[in-house]
């Protein structure tokens, strides 16, 4: 497949700048599949508890965004910047390094006058392996978190142009579990009451987690979709998704009725990479690199799929051309654009159902 299949023009002033106040009140674009021709109704996010039905089962990535994007100056004066991408080893960090001249043995300053950032080697595409120190001592993983809390900036996308005066507005309401330098951003507009709300009309709520890095964001440079690689991140499924999976799969065998939702495409990702076709877990955590373009066969029976609208050319857009239909989807795309939508992570929602 050709790399342009996937472009649509969008105007600039579509962009979110903001997330809708509440959360729950941005739009919501539902593409129903399950007539011929396929039917578009243009909601308020709210109405999502309208479209759940009890029995149903909603998995949320519950990863939670670290500050990770740390201004720095080098021992010559120069600014330099570093983007946390994942923990590795006992106390060190792969991680975007962007100045000039960085070397191997390179040390940052930051706006701590205490903590400096030490680069131990470099390795590919501007990535580099660096450690935290202070006062000589490396910082573990666990007193970089805390620090990061006082001197770390949220590591937003290029296309958000303003400083996000409250760092939770990029967090989803249930993120616990520290780790995504982006946020898995389906899930930014429930609100706490919403998910009450679904609750209450008898729909399973669960958590996976996926790490948010390189493999979501991370632009793709080839021409031919089939020869993009991704970056693999960590993910983990607790038992209780096992048992919800396995139930909702097994219950849709005997009735056809299909009952599981996933919010996002991390999410997705996640759940392809852990299950088989009969609901089995048969990977309960570790690394994923599954990239999902048109053509994939989705192993579990979804009921619906909740997603933002994405960047042209991105990976996040193939996995949902591969839900639906390529053509359809930019269709819908377009649709969106000529009624107003607000588009990428701070903009409005899609959910598109199957069942």
């Amino acid at each position: 497949m050709d790399l342009s299949l996937f472009d649509y023009d969008l105007p600039p002033g579509m962009i979110a700048q903001s997330k809708a106040s509440p959360r729950d009140s941005s739009r919501l674009f539902l593409i129903d599949s399950r007539s011929d021709p396929h039917v578009h109704r243009h909601l308020m996010f709210r109405d999502i508890v309208d479209l759940v039905e009890a029995g149903d089962i909603i998995i949320f990535n519950r990863s939670r965004v670290i500050p990770a994007r740390i201004p720095t100056r080098k021992t010559t004066g120069g600014r330099a910047e570093v983007l946390l991408l994942e923990r590795v080893g006992e106390d060190s960090w792969e991680a975007l390094v962007g100045g000039k001249k960085i070397r191997e043995g390179s040390v940052l300053g930051t706006g701590d006058d205490k903590v400096l950032v030490k680069v131990e080697r470099r390795l590919d595409e501007g990535r580099c392996e660096v450690h935290f120190l202070r006062d000589e001592d490396r910082l573990s993983h666990a007193e970089t978190l805390e620090w990061l809390k006082a001197w770390g900036l949220m590591p937003t996308p290029p296309y958000i142009k303003r400083f996000l005066e409250d760092p939770e507005e990029y967090q989803t309401v249930y993120a616990d579990v520290e780790g995504s330098v982006a946020a898995p951003t389906a899930g930014l507009h429930f609100t706490e009451e919403l998910i009450e709300r679904v609750r209450a009309k008898g729909v399973r709520i669960e958590m996976i987690t996926l790490h948010v890095g390189l493999g979501t964001f991370a632009p793709v440079k080839s021409e031919r979709v089939e020869d993009h690689v991704m970056e693999e991140e960590y993910f983990s499924v607790p038992g209780s998704v096992m048992d919800g999976v396995r139930e909702a799969v097994e219950q849709t065998a005997r009735d056809g009725r299909k009952r599981i939702w996933a919010v996002g495409t991390t999410t997705m990702r996640t759940l392809e990479s852990a299950f088989d076709g009969e609901g089995n877990c048969i990977r309960e955590n570790g690394r994923t690199g599954l990239f999902i373009t048109p053509g994939y066969r989705f192993r579990l029976p979804y009921k619906g799929f909740i997603t933002n609208f994405h960047l042209p050319r991105s990976t996040p857009l193939m996995l949902v051309s591969a839900f639906h239909d390529r053509k359809r989807v930019l269709e819908a795309y377009g649709e969106a654009v000529k009624i107003g939508y607000r588009f990428y992570s701070l903009g409005d929602s899609m959910v598109i159902r199957r069942g």
